[in-house]
């Protein structure tokens, strides 16, 4: 279990899983190095993964009509990245996922989490907290560009 730990300590913040549920999770996952400036996404293409960083950073961004790079997002340790509304509805991505420096990600593919929504519904409550630190993390992000724009 030892390199699937720092997700499964992730996931015990928020629900408590049996010795069971846990070796079936990790089954599913993998792990990733990624090189810096290494891409785990790009616009166009489907996001088959959520990602999980365990060491590194990794960044999240688009790329405007006139060429300019705008941070969406940045993931560093304990902290999920992906372009999450690709993976959710499996349709193309729209963002840039770009590795800041050398990282270490766990990964768990689109129809694995389905497997593992099917076999384990607790995952649904954990998910459901993960995408609401998301959600809250990106509207302080978008309140904080607009505060500064003005």
């Amino acid at each position: 279990m030892g390199e699937f730990s720092p997700i499964v300590d992730h996931v015990s913040k928020f629900i408590k899983l049996t010795e069971e549920e846990e070796h079936f999770f990790v089954s599913l996952l993998r792990i990733r190095k990624l090189r810096k400036k290494q891409f785990i996404g790009q616009p166009d293409f489907i996001t088959r993964y959520r990602s999980f960083i365990v060491s590194g950073a990794v960044r999240a961004y688009v790329i405007d009509i006139k060429g300019h790079e705008h941070t969406i997002g940045i993931a560093i340790e304990d902290w999920w990245i992906g372009d999450f509304a690709s993976y959710i509805f499996q349709t193309p991505a729209t963002y840039f996922i770009e590795a800041l420096e050398d990282s270490i990600v766990i990964e768990l593919e689109y129809q694995a989490e389905q497997k593992l929504l099917e076999a384990n519904p607790k995952f649904e409550k954990f998910f459901k907290k993960a995408l609401e630190q998301i959600v809250a993390t990106l509207q302080q992000r978008l309140l904080s560009s607009y505060s500064t724009a003005l």
